[in-house]
């Protein structure tokens, strides 16, 4: 009886307790995975954090770590600015083809003859083919890895883009851009992978300075169109735009895997390896003792989304994805068909469809689009102060304001100016929703999370082209007001999201 009692008495020990490394190595004998996990949860009670990224545990048993703990204490240095560069590229690629919908549009209208509708449904495959396909390229990006997804990517948004230059007909056109479209959903988790390795005290804002990449692209693609169109016309110019997607293959042996993906499909070992790699190139010091295996077997899972936890957040989320590309994509567009029509008014002529943009009007685009590098020190400052929700929310109200500016009738620098300022808030609002969903999700659902986002920014950006475009050209007033509602809405929905990620660690697995 007393040992029946005894034997009670340590059961209950074992599953209520477990607070000692005696009783964890008394009940782990083995290394695999599996064990290196519940070793890893029990062994932090009672212990100090500097205790256990020491690997002192006060019994001399070796501690262990997690990749969040890794990153953070190896730190940033040049592994980071080499990740930086090379993902940079990939918003180099996708900038340049998305402006590139905007410079292309008044000539093709004219060497084609095409109509309003013909022309805004140039952009719409583009959207179509990238709303379609961007929850495939997640859920293959959380299930296979981000690297060969990257690549892939890369290899279609390149392809494609250089034979639509050869295109004979309109119907070509159509059909290899949303092939184009298709390629540029994968792009993003480029993004993803800057996100995974990035400390939690510079994260926002190394991954706000991204805007830099994305509004040089912006500002390459506007400076070829002036060069090249005049001279060589605008198949040269798609021939040239896809260039950067080659720059991407062929630097594709420096992009690393995730280490974080790594460690949740199972294969610990590689991502040691990695992150051994990162504190010999940033020369810092590896934390001391195992790294934790926090495997999920159905990543990439779509259902994930709609857990307890993430329902509420990922159906917000959607609706300011839909309105950020919508809001962006919109004054892109947009820019150019202003000037267009400030033109028109100016020559007294309202019945020519056919004007072909002039050195002012890219001289303005050039000059709007350096709205986007004013964004950086007020969201880098904003960002870590008052939170991320608050700031998305205080870029969607400056674009509802600048937007209902635009109806104005004024001289065109006054007017390049509210469109600078749109440019500038509209950059800030995709940093905004970038950031939020790459910390928001784990690991096991973050390009999921990223890919099902991007598929209803794509929604809003197939709409854009029928406001930016055939609607203004009806009426600039009733244009600016829809999108400035728009935007109103989204600010109180950012207000509104259940989650701060603000100062919180990336979530590896879904709870």
């Amino acid at each position: 009886m007393n040992e029946d009692r005894d034997n009670r008495t340590f059961m209950s020990v074992k599953y209520s307790k477990l607070n000692t490394d005696e009783e964890i190595s008394a009940q782990l004998n083995s290394d695999d995975d599996t064990e290196v996990s519940v070793r890893a949860t029990h062994s932090r009670a009672g212990r100090k954090p500097s205790d256990e990224r020491s690997g002192n545990t006060g019994n001399g048993v070796t501690g262990t770590f997690t990749v969040e703990e890794a990153v953070e204490q190896l730190g940033i240095g040049w592994f980071q600015f080499q990740l930086w560069a090379i993902t940079g590229l990939f918003s180099v690629a996708d900038a340049c083809e998305m402006m590139l919908l905007a410079v292309l549009s008044p000539v093709l209208r004219c060497d084609w003859g095409l109509s309003q509708a013909q022309v805004a449904m140039i952009t719409t495959v583009v959207f179509i083919g990238m709303g379609v396909l961007s929850p495939m390229w997640g859920m293959l990006a959380d299930r296979y890895g981000r690297r060969n997804n990257l690549l892939l990517a890369s290899f279609v948004v390149w392809y494609f883009g250089l034979l639509t230059s050869f295109s004979p007909t309109y119907a070509w056109v159509l059909i290899l851009r949303g092939l184009v479209g298709g390629g540029m959903a994968g792009m993003p988790h480029g993004f993803t992978l800057l996100t995974e390795y990035l400390p939690q005290k510079y994260r926002a804002k190394i991954l706000i300075f991204g805007t830099v990449c994305w509004a040089s692209g912006t500002m390459f693609e506007i400076c070829l169109a002036a060069i090249v169109i005049p001279r060589l016309g605008w198949r040269w110019l798609l021939f040239l735009s896809s260039m950067p997607c080659l720059a991407i293959i062929v630097l594709f042996k420096f992009l690393p895997q995730s280490a974080r993906y790594l460690v949740g499909a199972g294969r610990k070992h590689e991502a040691l390896k990695i992150l051994k790699y990162i504190a010999k190139t940033n020369k810092t010091k590896m934390p001391e003792g195992e790294l934790v295996a926090e495997t999920q077997e159905d990543r990439g899972n779509p259902k994930l989304l709609f857990s307890r936890m993430y329902m509420r957040t990922t159906f917000q989320v959607w609706i300011l994805w839909f309105g950020t590309a919508l809001t962006y994509y919109g004054m892109v567009l947009a820019s150019a068909e202003i000037l267009q029509l400030h033109n028109t008014k100016e020559a007294g002529n309202q019945g020519c469809k056919c004007n072909l943009l002039k050195h002012d009007d890219y001289v303005s685009m050039i000059v709007s689009t350096l709205g986007e590098f004013t964004s950086l020190p007020l969201n880098m400052l904003l960002i870590d102060v008052i939170g991320r929700r608050w700031t998305g929310a205080i870029n969607f109200m400056g674009c509802s304001v600048f937007f209902l500016l635009i109806q104005l009738h004024v001289s065109q620098g006054l007017l390049t100016f509210f469109i600078f300022a749109v440019r500038g808030f509209s950059s800030g609002i995709f940093n905004f929703v970038y950031i939020y969903t790459s910390e928001v999700y784990p690991t096991s659902i973050r390009a999921s999370g990223l890919g099902s986002s991007s598929m209803f920014a794509r929604v809003g950006a197939m709409i854009t082209p029928f406001l930016a475009q055939v609607l203004l050209e009806e009426s600039l007033t009733a244009a600016v007001w829809v999108y400035a509602s728009i935007c109103a809405f989204c600010a109180i929905n950012a207000v509104l999201l259940p989650i701060e990620t603000m100062g919180k660690a990336l979530p590896q697995v879904v709870a």
